[in-house]
């Protein structure tokens, strides 16, 4: 009989399939790391702040004042026209001059100048709007005068005076008629460029043009009348409005008149206090005149124009 018969179990012989393991080692879980519990708050703290700064910086941040008008960094050229802060216009608070002040206008001398003033045109900015406005000049003056206008404006032939339905710039409207003198007031509008060289390359260019279109006149530039310092600070006027500003200004003026021989008419010292600037009593916001102010420039004007005014037999 078969031994095979007999043996025990019928499984596989041996050798016959691969053994396999019984046992299995369990698998180990990693444990996470856990950040100290003291590290995790100095975090949130240190978030808080950053957090804290930054809206710190958003609420004072120099930026929040773009209301504000800053004037340009770069020097204004005059191919391209800066965007000047304007002056407010001419406000006037009529008042009778006090015992103190010297004596108004003589009436006589404002006529006898005004037929030197009858060929005249005015060019300039609200300052020169109060004088045709208070000073009681003569009718026959011709004023080109704007708000906020600036010598880059004229230079660049920006349209501002209005003529019926359209505007025109102040070149164009000179064109338009013929005058024997022509007498320019600009650059407090300007004195936020801090630029007297550009200013007075400016000015060059307005007074050559003027020529050009007015060769029979004689062209006279005034100097820029200085400010209230007290009176601007009170009614908040623009903080580049100073009169060191003035006088940097002014010394550019005296270069290029020279330089184009041009005739410079000096500031009115009857309109000055003993600090040089104007006086407060005759001033409504330190830039500005009162009525008494503009009637002492016009009498400035008359007495330098009246025998033989300036620039005639040259």
């Amino acid at each position: 009989m078969d031994n095979d018969f007999f043996s025990v179990g019928n499984g596989p012989a041996p050798g016959q399939y691969p053994q396999r393991n019984a046992y299995r080692r369990p698998r180990r879980r990693r444990r996470r790391r856990r950040l100290p519990q003291g590290l995790g708050v100095l975090i949130l703290v240190l978030c808080a702040v950053v957090l804290g700064v930054v809206w710190l910086v958003s609420v004072f941040h120099p930026a929040d004042k773009g209301k504000e008008t800053v004037p340009p960094s770069a020097p204004p050229t005059v191919a391209e026209e800066p965007t000047p802060s304007t002056l407010p216009a001419a406000t006037v608070e009529p008042t009778a001059p006090s015992q103190e002040e010297p004596p108004a206008t003589d009436p006589a001398k404002t006529e006898d100048g005004g037929a030197w003033f009858a060929d005249a045109v005015f060019i300039g900015d609200s300052r020169v709007g109060g004088l045709r406005l208070y000073s009681g000049i003569t009718t026959e003056a011709t004023f080109l005068d704007h708000a906020g206008l600036s010598i880059y404006a004229v230079a660049n032939g920006k349209e501002v005076l209005p003529r019926g339905d359209k505007k025109v710039s102040v070149l164009d409207a000179l064109a338009e008629g013929k005058y024997g003198k022509v007498l320019i007031s600009l650059g407090v509008n300007e004195l936020g460029y801090f630029d007297p060289d550009g200013f007075g390359t400016a000015y060059g260019k307005v007074i050559d043009a003027i020529r050009e279109c007015q060769p029979d006149a004689t062209v006279y530039v005034q100097a820029l009348i200085p400010v209230n310092t007290a009176k601007c600070k009170e009614k908040k006027m623009a903080y580049y409005i100073t009169n060191e500003g003035v006088a940097s200004y002014n010394e550019a003026l005296e270069k290029v008149c020279e330089e184009k021989d041009v005739v410079l008419l000096s500031v009115p010292e009857t309109l000055l206090d003993e600090n040089g600037e104007t006086a407060e009593e005759l001033t409504t916001d330190g830039v500005h005149f009162k009525k008494e102010g503009y009637v002492r420039w016009l009498a400035h004007l008359t007495e330098q124009f009246q025998g033989a005014p300036p620039g005639e037999g040259e």
